[in-house]
């Protein structure tokens, strides 16, 4: 009985255990090993070394390169090499160029409506004839054609960049006008200044304010370094 018992056993022999385990230690090495940890990476970040690694300049200002600051702290400069003149206006008011006519304004008067300092610039050709002559043709249409009275019409003289100019005050426009007159290589300049004589102080102070930058700061180009 035993020996029967026995036969039936099967005893595996060493060449079948081998395959056997060959399986269990590939089942083992698959449980255990995987993807190397590694730290998780949010892709909508970027690497601090990557943002260290970067250089942004400050942002530089620019420069208009017809509107600069003058060396007074209160005026700003128009300068054009292309017209070939240079002069200061007062910090704060706005500059308009438009061919060879520039026009500059005070800022808003509260209550005054459009009502403000103004100054523009017109350049033409002179026709080969001094300033004083042009003047004068200007205040005898004034006197005969617009009805303005020569009393009123004020007459004088200033040097503006070292050229002899004529000024006549309380010419008519939209506005009483200050008229500027000077001719430098045959071409005519003529600076307007308004209103004139106006019983709105806060606009009179603007246009005073106007001449006398404009005028005492005008040069011709090349303008010299600082104005």
């Amino acid at each position: 009985m035993a020996l029967r018992m026995i036969s039936r056993i099967h005893i595996l022999s060493p060449r079948r255990l081998v395959p056997i385990f060959l399986i269990l230690i590939g089942l083992v090495s698959g449980c255990t090993t995987g993807q190397p940890n590694s730290p998780a990476v949010d892709l909508g970040e970027t690497p601090q070394n990557a943002v260290d690694d970067v250089f942004t300049p400050a942002p530089q200002g620019l420069e208009d390169p017809e509107t600069q600051n003058s060396g007074d702290d209160a005026a700003q400069l128009f300068s054009s090499d292309q017209l070939g003149l240079c002069f200061s206006y007062p910090l704060g008011y706005t500059q308009n160029l438009t061919g060879d006519t520039v026009a500059i304004a005070g800022p808003d008067i509260p209550g005054a409506g459009d009502t403000k300092g103004r100054f523009w610039l017109e350049i033409s050709d002179s026709y080969d004839r001094s300033a004083e002559r042009i003047a004068d043709e200007d205040m005898d249409l004034a006197v005969t054609q617009q009805g303005v009275s020569r009393a009123n019409l004020g007459w004088s003289g200033i040097s503006l960049g070292g050229e002899q100019a004529v000024v006549l005050d309380g010419m008519p426009g939209q506005d009483l006008q200050r008229r500027v007159y000077v001719v430098r290589d045959q071409t005519l300049y003529v600076l307007a200044f308004m209103p004139a004589r106006s019983d709105d102080q806060a606009a009179s102070d603007q246009m005073e304010a106007l001449y006398s930058a404009v005028t005492n700061s005008w040069s011709w180009s090349p303008c010299s370094e600082g104005e």
